[in-house]
């Protein structure tokens, strides 16, 4: 509903002139630019599941993190399609508590990633902004995840903190919470790993802020690349919350709100936000695909060969 009053505010007519004279080439540019992040995100996501050792191939992770994206377009905020990929791993694997595990630490990461980007570029930049509200509102946020961090990494914390919640919860929603939380905390072993995830999440946060500049620049934007690294961040966080399909209407009417505090026209941004969710569709069709065409058989997983872990990172043999 979000998405349609915003379209009437200021006219189909425009959206619709702006998608006229639109640079179809810079579009295609930005769908390249999302599938090979959607490949880098793949990678990292089999890192994490490497490092807790599923027997998931990354072909597997691949086709798993593809049909798991077809569907984040279209369910509930822009992460609905996560359910798919913990199905699809404890299926395949037969761990429910790695796959979820797996997903959500995949998640966290790259909303911390995004994060920090926006962070060091609003700090490194701030005479771009009208406003220091920005500055903060990251900040708070940014702050808010390294607190997570915190609670999943240290132990001690992290149990002092379910103990506080465990008498509210049903005795066997407090010991699945407990598996996954552990699952989890394992992982700060794996320091390679670790770092590992981080640069690749990095390249893949990039890719996927490029790909809304350059849906912009398709309509002759000509803004400074550094307001998306800004901006497009508290997109993504908003867009995320479940209170639209597909983040549908949330991505539009916070892009406004931000961007028009440097002079961009609603209809401007609307229309490129739009093109990069289409381009968000067009480059997740794979995983459709795949989850209409695959057959619904459990995957042995003693027919999976992987290598196993080294010094706390993946090795192919």
């Amino acid at each position: 509903m979000l998405i349609i009053w915003l379209v009437h505010e200021i006219g189909i007519e425009n959206v619709i002139l702006q998608l006229k004279s639109a640079k179809w080439g810079w579009v295609l540019v930005g769908a390249g630019i999302f599938a090979c992040s959607n490949f880098l995100g793949a990678f990292q996501w089999f890192l994490l599941l490497r490092s807790q050792s599923a027997r998931c191939s990354f072909l597997h992770a691949l086709s798993y993190y593809h049909v798991g994206l077809f569907f984040n377009n279209f369910l509930i905020g822009n992460v609905g399609g996560d359910a798919f990929r913990i199905y699809d791993v404890a299926r395949h694997a037969g761990d429910t508590t790695v796959a979820v595990s797996s997903v959500l630490f995949d998640r966290f990461i790259g909303f911390f990633t995004l994060t920090s980007i926006a962070m060091v570029v609003s700090v490194t930049r701030v005479r771009l902004l009208s406003s220091m509200g920005i500055v903060y509102f990251i900040g708070i946020v940014l702050v808010i995840w390294m607190g997570t961090l915190f609670l999943l990494f240290n132990e001690p914390a992290g149990r002092a903190l379910g103990r506080l919640f465990k008498p509210l919860l049903p005795n066997f929603i407090s010991e699945k919470i407990h598996e996954i939380y552990m699952a989890t905390n394992q992982i700060r072993h794996h320091r390679l790993v670790l770092l590992q995830l981080l640069g690749t999440s990095i390249f893949v946060q990039v890719l996927r802020i490029m790909t809304h500049y350059y849906a912009a620049l398709s309509l002759g934007v000509s803004a400074n690349m550094l307001y998306f690294f800004i901006f497009i961040p508290i997109v993504a966080l908003f867009a995320s919350l479940p209170i639209s399909f597909g983040g549908i209407g949330v991505r539009e009417q916070s892009a406004v709100a931000l961007f028009s505090t440097i002079g961009l026209a609603a209809s401007k941004v609307v229309t490129f936000e739009f093109l990069a969710y289409i381009i968000g569709i067009a480059a997740t069709i794979p995983g459709g695909v795949i989850f209409a065409l695959r057959r619904e058989v459990r995957i042995a997983p003693e027919n999976i060969q992987y290598a196993p872990l080294q010094n706390g990172g993946p090795r192919n043999e």
